[in-house]
Parts: C-alpha cells; sequence; structure tokens
C-alpha cells in the first residue's frame, strides 16, 4: 500500500478493556467505566452517545485512535395533544439565583431550581431536570440537546421552558394541561 492513507470509524456500543497490567482507565469522557464479572473494564458510552473509535493506515499498519462518546444526532417528534408545565413543590423568598441554587442543594426531593421572580424560588423535583422562565423554544431546545438526560420538553409561548428527563408518557397528571396553541410539546429522539 505504498504511502497509501486510509482511514475507517468503528463504532460500538461498548469497549472492553482486558489488559488488567493498566492501572489507570483512558480519558473518554462521556462515559461510565464498570467491571465486568471477568475483572475486564466495561466502558459504555451515556445515553445519547455512541462509542466511536477511529482507526487509520499508517505505514501499511492499521492504527487505533482513542475511542470517544460521540453525541447521537437527535430530532425531536411534537405533539399537540397537551400542554406541560412546571409545578415546583417549594417555593421560598431569596436574595438572588446563587441562593436559589444552594437552598436546592440542600434540599434531597430538589433536582432544579429557577428563580420565578424577582426574589422567588422555585425547587422542582425529578423527572423535572431544568426550568427557565423563558419560552423562547429554540433555546428551550439547545438546552435539552445538552442535557444527555432530557427526553421531553415543553415549553409555553413567552413564559416557561421545562425539560425532563422521562417520556411523555411517565409525566405525571398533574403537569399535564389542556393543549393551547401557545404550547410546545415534544420527546428528544436520538439515534
Amino acid at each position: 500500500m505504498n504511502n497509501l492513507l486510509c482511514s475507517a470509524v468503528l463504532i460500538s456500543v461498548i469497549l472492553i478493556l482486558t489488559d488488567a497490567g493498566c492501572l489507570t482507565y483512558p480519558n473518554i469522557t462521556d462515559a461510565n467505566f464498570d467491571k465486568d464479572c471477568n475483572g475486564n473494564v466495561v466502558i459504555t458510552c451515556y445515553e445519547g452517545f455512541k462509542m466511536v473509535q477511529e482507526l487509520e493506515c499508517v505505514e501499511e499498519e492499521w492504527k487505533y485512535q482513542n475511542p470517544i462518546c460521540k453525541r447521537t444526532e437527535c430530532r425531536y417528534k411534537f405533539t399537540n395533544v397537551t400542554g406541560l408545565r412546571p409545578y415546583s413543590h417549594k417555593g421560598s423568598l431569596v436574595s438572588d439565583s446563587a441562593e436559589c441554587d444552594e437552598n436546592c442543594a440542600k434540599d434531597t426531593r430538589c433536582s432544579t431550581s429557577a428563580m420565578t421572580g424577582g426574589t422567588l424560588c422555585g425547587s422542582y423535583e425529578t423527572p423535572i431536570i431544568f426550568v427557565s422562565f423563558d419560552g423562547n423554544e429554540d433555546r428551550c431546545i439547545e438546552k435539552c440537546n445538552e442535557m444527555s438526560e432530557c427526553k421531553t420538553i415543553g415549553t409555553e409561548m413567552d413564559f416557561f421552558c421545562v425539560l425532563f428527563n422521562v417520556t411523555l408518557d411517565k409525566i405525571p397528571v398533574i403537569m399535564k394541561q389542556t393543549y393551547s396553541s401557545d404550547h410546545i410539546v415534544a420527546e428528544k429522539i436520538c439515534e
């Protein structure tokens, strides 16, 4: 293959490392490292990511590059069956958003918090994972894409964006409301 450069991309769901002499794991972000029954290290990408490993031909030999967990491509399935609303399990008066976040960190039920007014802090529990009082659909989708655990979005035009870590059918009924044209509800589907 006289100086012919070639490359390939290998895609896998998991990577198993069997070299027992290695004391450190490779630097792979967005992945879990576990051991199987035989003591082998099993690396799996987080949900919303897939493992990709490059392979290239160097001096007539195949050389593997370090694997990476690459974000999968996602699309959104929109519905006009229901609207979604964030209900906080607790509200408190605070001086700023840092205090709001601090209160959430101390509350075992709180998964995220948001300022709902000048000094009012709302604390939310799962399946809600993010709330913003900005109903911009594009920013809401962008935030969902940043969070691999995000599965469903709900917005109400110019009012709020709420992200859930479950599919629409698993969202509690109390958070669902009658659909109106101001609502946007979509499930994230990643392939």
